[in-house]
């Protein structure tokens, strides 16, 4: 599903630069559930941005799904993104006006191009929060729902479209130890489904529940 050789990122601050990823090589296969430690600044976000779609601005090779990712375009990389990828982060991002339901499909009301209409994707969104526990939670607003659940919204909104791919960007780091627990799992029910998962996260419990654990340090994958 991923794989990343020779990869290189560099940031510029002013006459220096600061290379975050140095010959960065990476393999991880479908239906994997892979946690990626470091420490703060070690780049772990860089590579989620990189693997997304999201930074093109790099050297090496990354193919993701079968695409060579530094081969498309622009608009090709956002359909890519879009039909392909989820992200999940450690802040929610939900909208708070909106309920549960619109916040799952809010995505696809925005992604532009000849769309179903609005009774199919709130089907749609309703079979996304369903997967993640939480079809009697529609109609509710961010407010009202713990803070698991919010992520298990932020989570329905990222399966939306049924990609392959799944991000998460320490996305228990704003749970306690239950709620966190309850992700973790979700996320291990979703690669025993099929769906390739990687996350980035300081927590042990995190790694624990994965097939493998990597560290990111030096640039490289330890």
């Amino acid at each position: 599903m991923i794989r990343l050789r020779g990869v290189v990122k560099r940031y510029r601050d002013g006459a220096d630069t600061l290379v975050v990823l140095d010959g960065l090589d990476l393999d991880v296969a479908p239906g994997e559930l892979v946690a990626l430690q470091g420490a703060s600044g070690s780049g772990k976000s860089t590579l989620l941005h990189i693997v997304g779609a999201l930074d093109a601005d790099f050297d090496g090779e990354a193919h993701v799904a079968g695409q060579d990712l530094r081969a498309l375009s622009v608009a090709e990389r956002a359909r890519f993104r879009n039909s392909t990828v989820g992200f999940v982060f450690q802040s929610f991002n939900l909208l708070p006006g909106l309920s549960a339901l619109e916040n799952v499909c809010l995505p696809a009301w925005f992604a532009g191009g000849p769309a179903p209409g609005r009774s199919a994707l709130a089907a749609a969104g309703r079979a996304a929060l369903a997967r993640v526990g939480l079809a009697d939670r529609a109609r509710q607003r961010p407010a009202r729902l713990s803070g698991g659940e919010r992520q298990r919204v932020a989570v329905a909104r990222a399966l939306f479209a049924n990609p392959r791919l799944l991000l998460a960007d320490e996305p228990t780091g704003n749970l306690d130890a239950v709620t966190g627990a309850e992700i973790i799992a979700l996320f291990r029910g979703l690669a025993a489904e099929g769906l390739t998962v990687l996350v980035a996260t300081h927590e042990e419990r995190v790694t624990a529940a994965a097939d493998r654990a990597l560290f990111l340090e030096g640039g490289r994958v330890r």
